[in-house]
C-alpha cells in the first residue's frame, strides 16, 4: 500500500465511523455564515458541549446581528458564560455585530477581511468560511487536526503554526478530502484519538497508523509523549 492508498484508507475508515460519534457544535450551522463565525468565535480553546451550550442560550435571546446589539453586555456575559474567556469574548461579539451590520449584515467572504474583526484569528476565519460559505480553500486547523496529523506521519511534528499545518496537509490530501478534514478530525479526537490516552488498541486505522509521539505503557495501553 502506497501513501496515496493510505490516506485514502483512512479517510475511507473514518469518514464510515463518523455517524456514530457525536457531531460538531459547527455542524448546526451550515450554511448560516453569521451564526458560523459566530459560533466559531466562541469555540476557541472551548470544548464542543459549552460551546453548544453557549449559542443555545445566546440564540434563545436574540439570533441575528441587530438583536443581539440589542442586549445588554451582562445578557451577553451571561449566556455565553459556558464557553472560556466569556468575559472577553462578550467584547468580541458586540464588534463582530457592529461590524456586519455596518456591512449590510453580511459577513466578510475572504480570510483578510474576517480576520479584522476582533476575536478573529486564521482558525476561525477558515472555520467560518467552510461553515458558512462552503468556501473550503484551506483545512481548519484546530488541536485535533494538528495531533492526528502528526499521530499519522501527514505532518511534521516539529509544525506548530495552524496556517502551517494547513499547508503540510494540502500537499498530502485530496482536495476532495479539504471540506471534511476537521469535523472528522475533531470526531475523531474526541472519540478515539484522544489528547493524553489514545484508544489506540482499539482503534479503526491501528493498522495505518505509526502512532509518532504515542507509546505503549502496557499491552493494550498508550500514551502520548507530547508533555514528556
Amino acid at each position: 500500500m502506497d501513501e496515496a492508498e493510505r490516506i485514502a484508507e483512512l479517510y475511507h475508515r473514518i469518514r464510515a465511523a463518523a455517524s456514530n460519534w457525536e457531531p460538531t457544535t459547527l455542524s448546526h450551522y451550515v450554511g448560516q455564515p453569521f451564526k458560523a463565525l459566530v459560533a466559531s468565535m466562541l469555540s476557541a480553546q472551548t470544548r464542543e458541549e459549552q460551546t453548544l451550550a453557549a449559542m443555545n442560550a445566546l440564540f434563545a435571546l436574540a439570533s441575528t446581528p441587530d438583536a443581539i446589539l440589542a442586549l445588554s453586555d451582562e445578557q451577553i456575559r451571561q449566556a455565553i458564560r459556558p464557553v472560556s474567556y466569556f468575559e472577553s469574548k462578550a467584547r468580541y461579539l458586540r464588534d463582530i455585530c457592529e461590524r456586519v451590520v455596518a456591512n449590510g449584515g453580511v459577513v466578510p467572504r475572504t480570510v483578510d477581511e474576517l480576520t479584522q474583526y476582533k476575536g478573529v484569528g486564521w482558525k476561525v476565519a477558515v472555520l467560518t468560511l467552510a461553515t458558512g460559505y462552503g468556501i473550503t480553500d484551506d483545512i481548519t486547523v484546530d488541536v485535533h487536526v494538528a495531533r492526528i496529523g502528526k499521530r499519522l506521519r501527514l505532518v511534521n511534528p516539529n509544525t506548530k503554526q495552524p496556517p502551517k499545518i494547513n499547508d503540510e496537509l494540502k500537499m498530502v490530501l485530496p482536495r476532495a478530502m479539504w471540506p471534511h478534514w476537521n469535523a472528522l478530525m475533531v470526531q475523531f479526537g474526541r472519540a478515539v484519538c484522544l489528547p493524553t490516552y489514545p484508544r489506540c488498541g482499539t482503534c479503526l486505522v491501528r493498522d495505518l497508523c505509526p502512532r509518532v509521539g504515542v507509546v505503549e505503557t502496557s499491552p493494550g495501553s498508550f500514551r502520548s509523549t507530547e508533555y514528556d
